[in-house]
Parts: C-alpha cells; structure tokens; sequence
C-alpha cells in the first residue's frame, strides 16, 4: 500500500487558542481557552463565583470538543452596571466592633460618639457581591458563547493538525523511499556475505579434509543470519497501519506513537543485521525521519 497525500479532517492537533466576548443581557461575558500538549485529558476552569454551580456541566461540554491535551478555560462575567451590584453589611461582626469600642471608651476614659461614620472605615464589615446570574444568562453562555469559543478552537487546532499531519505524511514516504531500496537490496546482501565467509574460511581450510558441499551448507545458514525479510514484512505492515490510522482522523496520537516506536525496533534490527553500508546508512535516515514523525505525533490529540 503506498502512502498517499491525504489527510482526515478530523485530526486535530492539541495546541489551540480561542477567545470570545459577547453581550448577554446586558453582562459583558468573556470566553477564553488555551490548549497544550498533555498526555492524558486535563481540563481546568477558572469561572466566577456565580458560575461555579454549573462547572460539572461547563466540563462535560469542554469534554464534547477536546479528548486529549490540557485546557485552560476562563470565564468571566461583568455586569453593565455597577448599581445593581448586591452590597452587603455583616450586621453580627458590626456589633462586635461596637462592643469592643465601648469597653476601650469606658476602661479609658474617652469621649466622642460612636456611629456609623465610625464603622464606616471597617472596610471588612462590608462586602460588594455581583447579583446572582439569571437563569437565562448561564443557559447563554454555556448554549453559546462557550461552544462557540470551542468551534473556533476546534478551528485552530484542525488547521496545526492538517499542517502537522502533512509533514508526517512526507517523512512516511520518505522512510518508504528508503525500505524500498533495501529490499531492492536485501536479496543481495546474503549473497554478498556468503562470498564474503567463503574467500575468508577457505583459505583457513586449505590444510583439513573439508567436504565442500556441507561447508557450503554452514556458511549458507550462518548467512541467514543476514536475512531482514521478516523486519521488511513487519515494517512494510506497521506503514500500512500509519496511513490507515491517518485515514480515519480519529485520535490518531497515541496509536501513532506505539507504531513509530515498533518501526524504530525493526529498523535497528535491519541496521544489526542487514551488514551492509548501504542499509546501515538508510536505516540511520530512516531513525532521522522517525524521531521527526515522534516530536510531531507528540502535538496530535
């Protein structure tokens, strides 16, 4: 199977950036989501106090757009006027302050009144709360401004992966390039190192009784040792899953991972083995091309 140049568009990479703002019945509300490289699913949500009721739910959302990768999510809400702002006064440590001023005023002496002016530079004693987010306003946010910071994300992160999953298309089929000449060039190699014993041992063998057809016999088997047939078949079969991977487009990073490092184990096996110049130098640029794939699969959802 050759690898051509398609890609799914569903693959995504994991590094995205989204920001949304819009006006919601009159609250100014702001999305922004960050994506990175993680290996597992981590989301993490920073949302105002009025919003924590509902982050199981913003989770499950954020969950619907993004399998894998670490994503930071910022909600914040602003209310159009600071009127409405809910103004509280902590009537129980107020009187508690009052108690305490009185018995300084009494054990020393003072005079002066104690009111409100007075308590007005307790700033703890007060408390300024945003009114509580109606119903309707959380159901927008979540119904649209958060999907549609997650669609624009989806965006970026589709485009990064078209772009990287076009540059592990042609390291693929340059490492295919490369299995191609050697098994070209594997038939070769076998003969090449059976000659090679049988100008070093016959001259060894000169002085002893020899029957030549069964030495022919051992250093043929002994040359087998030279045959990369199997790690051509197996590398031939894991290239063949790669671009059957990329074709589906579906969470590609892990799998792709797994085989890139089977390919490297059966391309350090042909390098071993394989006794030759010429394959040790296409196995070195094949390792090259797979380290390359790895640092992009690393970006892959």
């Amino acid at each position: 199977m050759g690898l051509r140049w398609e890609y799914h568009p569903m693959i995504k990479s994991m590094t995205g950036y989204s920001r949304k703002e819009r006006v919601v019945y009159g609250h100014r509300v702001v999305v922004e989501i960050r994506s990175t490289n993680h290996r597992f699913c981590e989301i993490t949500t920073h949302l105002p106090s009025t919003l924590s009721p509902h982050e199981a739910k913003i989770k499950r959302i954020i969950g619907q757009h993004v399998s894998r990768g670490k994503v930071d999510v910022s909600i914040s809400i602003r209310n159009g006027s600071r009127q409405q702002q809910h103004i509280r006064i902590d009537e129980d440590i107020a009187r508690q302050y009052i108690c305490a001023l009185k018995k300084v005023q009494r054990d020393l002496c003072l005079t002066g009144d104690i009111d409100i002016s007075l308590l007005a530079n307790f700033r703890e004693l007060t408390t300024i709360a945003p009114p509580p987010i109606p119903t309707e306003v959380v159901m927008e946010i979540m119904d649209r401004v958060l999907r549609s910071a997650l669609e624009e994300l989806d965006l970026m992160r589709h485009r990064e992966g078209r772009a990287l999953t076009r540059d592990i298309l042609s390291h693929l089929r340059g490492i295919r390039r490369d299995i191609t000449a050697i098994k070209r060039r594997a038939p070769r190699i076998i003969q090449h190192y059976t000659n090679r014993l049988h100008k070093k041992i016959t001259p060894l063998m000169k002085d002893y009784t020899v029957d030549a057809a069964r030495l022919s016999q051992e250093i043929a088997l002994f040359a087998t040792r030279c045959d990369i047939s199997e790690e051509l078949v197996r590398t031939d079969s894991h290239l063949d899953q790669c671009q059957a991977l990329i074709e589906t487009g579906t969470e590609v990073g892990k799998t792709l991972n797994f085989l890139m490092q089977e390919l490297n184990r059966e391309v350090n096996t042909m390098g071993t083995k394989g006794n030759d110049l010429d394959v040790s130098q296409r196995t070195v640029a094949i390792k090259g091309r797979l380290e390359k794939i790895r640092e992009q699969i690393h970006n892959l959802e």
